[in-house]
């Protein structure tokens, strides 16, 4: 059957006003503009007169209108016509086709010509016309000595993407990881044959036993996957990676015997920091065109273009992975094989993240012991005592967590080359100094918390003795925090008034820490590291403000009181209590 060709009615608009608009530009150049001669003169002439230069006027207008629109509809009229000569010529000759097929007595049934079997039946056949050898899908191949039967086949062809008939991106990739097995001889032989098996007996059923058996195969065998997980938790990972002040790397056998990656850096460093940037989002996705304008571009890359920062990206992962693989070939070749699959990164089209064969133990621990605080916190055991103590497994977290923080997020790096970080390196040195803080402020007022006595004087020499160790632990911790708070210019909570219109977290909570460190050391009687800290912290906030930040009064007020109280209570501690000599 003929496929019939229509005209798209937009397509006749287009045709019928291009007509129009040709007449009205006639019109214009032999009615109109000749006319332009009798528009001063319009009221000498009689009202017929009149008309008619009115009427040469709109000629343009009444052109293209006519025009158009008498070429529109003689192309409707003209398509109906032709199409239906065509339909006429097409129904005298579809009787006499189903005439010599009826004609044939011995003939079976045909398939429709896209669904034509591969070989043709040798016995009572009938030419229906030339037609084109169509290629049939392997699904649909049947054996030559079978007759064809049309209720095996489909009412509808069906579409060229049905699965069945060609295999997908996923079987391709199976068909990949199978090959490479064989080929490292890991015994998947028996599962080859069990594959071919099921492709045989594919073949012969029909469609809907296919789709059935697809789905049981997919659900028996665990190595076919649509997709495969990003994170296998259970999955040991033997690259380790350490961010925490510095980029380490380490590369563990299977046997546990461990070495040092020697990462190298490349041109300042840019190579561990792109590393970093993809390593400390742990597993999320990061876009390729993000990196290159916030990471790479920057220092002498600035005025590179985008074809000049991709080259320096994929330079950087080709020297990170052979770094990696020299490390491997190390361990290897002194009887440390590794089986597993190594690399620093994972990607798809346009995005990147950690290789599921690494870990970054520091920023995993830091999260671990914090979410410990986390949970004291939230169930409200850091406020629950009068006393101000809390639980023992509280203080081991936060003592943990010190003790797992050598140094801020690639705190090294930032301090050698400084240029080459952008506004991006703000979000995890804050996050994580965030944590650091928290939990040196934890210890601090649990620390208060056991000194608070030490004016009892029904306390041993011993017990005051002790009372004063923690108060002077609490003095050092509060310096710490107040200190640790403001000496980096890459947190963003470090912000003071003359900037940022009001001061940040930092510099308010620091000022406040100092404020208890001071008082602490009140309690001592030693008016000489009272004004060692307090000078030490006004000397480092005017520094950082340039000269603007001025300490307020209740700062003023408890440094005066803390040395007060330093020369009233300054030989308190050899006061004997009336426990001694008993």
């Amino acid at each position: 059957m003929h496929q019939e060709r229509i005209i798209h009615p937009q397509t006749r608009l287009i045709i019928a006003g291009a007509i129009g608009f040709l007449i009205a530009i006639l019109a214009t150049v032999r009615i109109w503009i000749p006319a332009l001669s009798l528009l001063g003169h319009l009221s000498q002439f009689s009202p017929l007169v009149r008309a008619d230069i009115i009427i040469k006027f709109l000629s343009p207008l009444l052109s293209f209108v006519l025009a158009g629109g008498w070429a529109w509809v003689l192309l409707f009229l003209g398509e109906r016509l032709i199409l239906g000569g065509r339909k006429h010529n097409t129904d005298d000759v579809v009787p006499s086709r189903k005439l010599n097929f009826q004609g044939t007595n011995q003939q079976e049934p045909q398939p429709p010509s896209s669904f034509a079997p591969a070989v043709t039946p040798q016995e009572g056949t009938t030419t229906w016309g030339t037609r084109r050898p169509i290629a049939v899908p392997p699904l649909f191949q049947l054996d030559p000595t079978t007759p064809w039967h049309d209720k095996n086949l489909p009412a509808t062809p069906l579409p060229l993407t049905n699965p069945a008939w060609s295999p997908t991106a996923d079987d391709v990739e199976e068909e990949e990881d199978a090959a490479r097995a064989a080929a490292e001889g890991e015994g998947k032989a028996t599962t080859t044959q069990a594959e071919q098996i099921m492709q045989s007996q594919v073949v012969d059923a029909p469609p809907e036993q296919q789709q059935q058996q697809k789905k049981t195969t997919g659900e028996s065998q665990t190595t076919f996957s649509l997709q495969k997980p990003r994170e296998l938790s259970q999955t040991p990972k033997p690259v380790t990676l350490t961010l925490l002040k510095q980029v380490r790397c380490w590369v563990q056998a299977d046997d546990g015997t461990s070495v040092e990656v020697a990462l190298r850096g490349g041109e300042n460093a840019i190579r561990l920091i792109q590393l970093a940037y993809i390593a400390w989002r742990k597993g999320s996705s990061v876009d390729r065109d993000k990196m290159l304008t916030h990471v790479i571009a920057r220092g002498k890359r600035r005025d590179m273009n985008t074809d000049q920062l991709g080259e320096v990206f994929d330079a950087a992962k080709r020297y990170l992975r052979r770094d990696l693989e020299r490390a491997r070939k190390e361990l290897a070749d002194n009887g440390h094989p590794i089986t597993s699959t190594l690399d620093f990164f994972s990607n798809e089209p346009g995005f990147y993240w950690l290789h599921t064969s690494c870990k970054v133990v520091d920023l995993e621990k830091i999260e671990e012991l914090y979410n410990t605080i986390q949970i004291a916190r939230k169930e409200g055991i850091l406020d629950q005592k009068l006393n101000g103590t809390i639980p023992g497994w509280v203080v081991e977290a936060c003592q943990n967590l010190i003790n797992a923080y050598p140094g801020d997020f690639l705190q090294t790096l930032l301090e050698k080359f400084p240029d080459e970080f952008g506004p991006w390196i703000k979000e995890p040195v804050t996050f994580y100094r965030d944590r650091y803080l928290d939990a040196l402020l934890i210890l601090a007022n649990y620390e208060t918390s056991l000194g608070r006595n030490y004016l009892d004087k029904d306390l041993t020499i011993e017990q005051n003795e002790d009372c004063r160790y923690h108060i002077g632990k609490a003095a050092q911790l509060f310096y710490d925090y107040a200190i640790y708070s403001i000496n980096s210019r890459w947190d963003q909570k470090v912000k003071f008034a003359y900037r940022a219109g009001k001061d940040g977290e930092r510099v308010v909570r620091s000022e406040r820490a100092i404020r208890r460190g001071v008082v602490e050391l009140g309690k001592l009687g030693n008016p000489d590291m009272i004004d060692q800290m307090y000078l030490n912290f006004t000397s480092r906030m005017s520094t950082l403000s340039e000269g603007t930040w001025k300490p307020n009064h209740a700062t003023e007020s408890d440094v005066a009181e803390a040395k007060q109280t330093t020369s009233e209570y300054r030989f308190s501690s050899q006061i004997p209590s009336h426990h001694d000599g008993k």
